[in-house]
């Protein structure tokens, strides 16, 4: 079944698992390996992974564990002995097809890492040796003070560890929220061991990564494949010393995050305080317009109705309404000063409405 789904835009070579896996792998040079564990063998595919990660020449193979047992454990057991990622039978073919555009990009990633790596230094390790080290850490706290975008954040991350020869992968959690990166090439199961982070220990190691937690952040490094515990001591440590710096800008960005949830909380309260009191000045004004024109209405008629009774000639009525017509022009006037308030207190409506 995986043949006949992938064989059209992969080159596939199938084993059972019962020849020896390092002749295998010279002779078709595989960029990935879907690995079984439980092959009926003497061995499984745990072991097979044990032994492939233990040739030089392969140990940056891909490998992506296709089992039955989908426990935390056996995950883990998987991640620990050097596989990738994990995808539970029975088999999504379309979810496999996206695990496998992430390997591309991972590899092009990690060769891209290696030629970076090769004209930085001969060896990382090396310079991590020497008192540089601690200049690393300085350069990465002073170069973050003013960083308060996570992604750039992470990426100066990844230039540290890349600096290392190693790689990662983060997650962050701000304000009941959780960012994990890098977001387009991180693994299913890389996700699942940052989010056990969460509730995990200080350092926590899978073979030849290890996990380093806080209640900020989790960091996944990736490929420490040294067996000098000296200098595996002096690398956790510093990259412990890294947690609590990245620790303290998260911290940072929250309380930034908090003030501007603040602010813009206080913002839209006074819009709407705003925009409350605007109406109610417009309504004023709609009902005292309407009172004064009724009043002025009520004027009229009541001087027409007068003059009849007044025994006033035709002069004298004529100025009397004519009294009465300029008077009715006047309030018409300051009438419209009416619709131009309204208008003032449309356009600051308005202008409110865009602030953010």
């Amino acid at each position: 079944m995986l043949e006949k789904a992938l064989s059209k835009q992969y080159d596939i070579v199938s084993s059972d698992g019962s020849e020896p896996i390092i002749p295998l792998l010279e002779q078709h040079k595989p960029d990935v390996i879907l690995m079984d564990i439980m092959l009926g063998q003497p061995f499984n595919g745990y072991d097979l992974v044990k032994e492939l990660r233990a040739a030089p020449d392969f140990e940056n193979c891909e490998v992506i564990f296709i089992s039955a047992l989908t426990s935390s454990e056996d995950k883990l057991a998987a991640y620990g002995c050097g596989g990738d990622d994990y995808i539970a039978k029975p088999v999504d073919f379309k979810e496999l097809r996206e695990k496998l555009k992430r390997v591309e990009l991972r590899i092009e990633e990690r060769n891209s890492l290696k030629e970076q790596y090769e004209m930085a230094s001969t060896t990382a390790f090396t310079s991590m040796q020497q008192a540089s080290e601690l200049g690393e850490l300085v350069t990465f706290f002073t170069e973050n003070l003013e960083v308060t975008d996570i992604k750039i954040l992470f990426n100066n991350i990844k230039r540290f560890f890349s600096n290392s020869g190693v790689n990662c992968c983060v997650e962050f959690r701000i304000a009941s929220e959780f960012y994990q990166f890098p977001e387009q090439s991180i693994t299913d199961l890389e996700r699942e061991i940052l989010e056990l982070g969460r509730k995990a220990k200080r350092i926590t190691p899978f073979g030849s990564n290890m996990l380093f937690n806080s209640p900020q952040c989790s960091m996944l490094v990736k490929g420490l494949r040294i067996n000098d515990e000296d200098v595996i001591g002096r690398i956790r440590d510093n990259f412990a010393i890294l947690l609590t710096i990245v620790d303290s800008r998260i911290d940072f960005i929250e309380g930034q995050i908090e003030k501007n949830n603040i602010r813009k909380k206080a913002l839209n309260n006074l819009k709407s305080q705003l925009m409350d009191d605007f109406g109610t000045i417009k309504n004023l004004c709609e009902s005292q317009d309407n009172k004064i024109v009724k009043l002025v209405n009520d004027l009229s008629q009541a001087v027409q109705l007068k003059i009849i009774t007044l025994g006033l000639d035709e002069d004298q009525e004529s100025e009397l309404m004519c009294l009465v017509d300029e008077t009715k022009d006047i309030v018409e006037e300051t009438l419209g000063l009416s619709f131009v308030i309204e208008d003032k207190l449309f356009n600051i409506t308005e202008r409110l409405k865009a602030v953010e």
